[in-house]
């Protein structure tokens, strides 16, 4: 991927509803008395920093699958703002490598690492999984919460993380699917709304892991699980309007119900699915 194509990538995503209107992580945080450079306890942000499904219960799930401890090291793909990188740090003691590709995220994830005084254990860089360096047998899992999805040439991206891999280590992927042909407008929802460059079938997922080298692999479908909690989440979403708008702003709102619809609306077709991936280094 050249440059101006790295360039490119980082310039949609920022576009996609869900990470537009980034003031309400401290409107979130002003709501419960924290000022804008006040320490922050990292359970304070549980609320506003886990955008993906089931929140810190996936998180605890992965640690446990991993058996994620003090020794242990973890690269993260995707990490947005350090929900996820943050809570193994602080609840197993991990060292967590953050790797993110959106300049602006990227410099608020690090700011509320430092404020949950966590930049010991977490280190926060921006760069393309593509292309950053990433150092050979360095870590001893690799995990990414519905990110695999925004990058275009997965089967490099699970060559790379095989080799940054030390041997058994783990990886440990939730993402979105193909369940079923997607229509010329659920394309579009893909694109435009979630900038999904790389939702295919489960079993082209595993191809592409055991094409990298990795061993003992296992894919679980997640979508009877994950398309009641889309649909739940945009009730609750919409139930929650008047009070979310007053504390951030109908242009918050407004972008995140887009995001959330559209992915409501991916689930309910039946073509859009969600699979959990692990494996192992050989």
């Amino acid at each position: 991927m050249s440059d101006q194509a790295a360039q490119n990538a980082a310039a949609a995503i920022e576009s996609i509803p869900l990470y537009t209107h980034l003031e309400r992580i401290n409107s979130g945080l002003a709501a419960l008395g924290i000022g804008p450079s006040d320490p922050i306890q990292p359970e304070q942000l549980f609320a506003l920093d886990q955008w993906h499904y089931h929140g810190t219960e996936a998180i605890r799930a992965a640690a446990e699958q991993l058996g994620l401890g003090p020794t242990s090291r973890v690269l993260e793909i995707g990490s947005g703002l350090g929900g996820p990188a943050r809570y193994l740090a602080h609840t197993t003691l991990c060292q967590v490598t953050a790797l993110e590709l959106q300049p602006k995220v990227h410099t608020i994830a690090a700011e509320l690492t430092q404020r949950c005084g966590l930049d010991g254990r977490v280190v926060h860089v921006c760069g393309n999984a593509l292309r950053h360096p990433i150092p050979d047998a360095a870590f001893d899992a690799v995990v990414s919460w519905l990110a695999v999805l925004h990058i275009p040439d997965r089967r490099l991206l699970y060559a790379r993380l095989a080799r940054a891999l030390r041997p058994g280590g783990g990886c440990y992927i939730e993402d979105l699917c193909m369940r079923g042909s997607f229509r010329p407008h659920e394309w579009r929802d893909l694109y435009d709304i979630v900038f999904a460059v790389s939702v295919t079938g489960i079993e082209a997922h595993v191809d592409d892991l055991r094409a990298a080298g990795f061993v003992d692999i296992t894919a679980s479908d997640q979508t009877a699980d994950w398309a009641p909690y889309t649909s739940a989440r945009l009730a609750a979403w919409q139930a929650g309007h008047a009070d979310y708008a007053r504390l951030h702003g109908e242009g918050a709102y407004a972008a995140q119900e887009t995001f959330y619809a559209a992915i409501a609306r991916l689930f309910a077709s039946g073509n859009l699915g969600g699979v959990r991936l692990v494996a192992r280094a050989p």
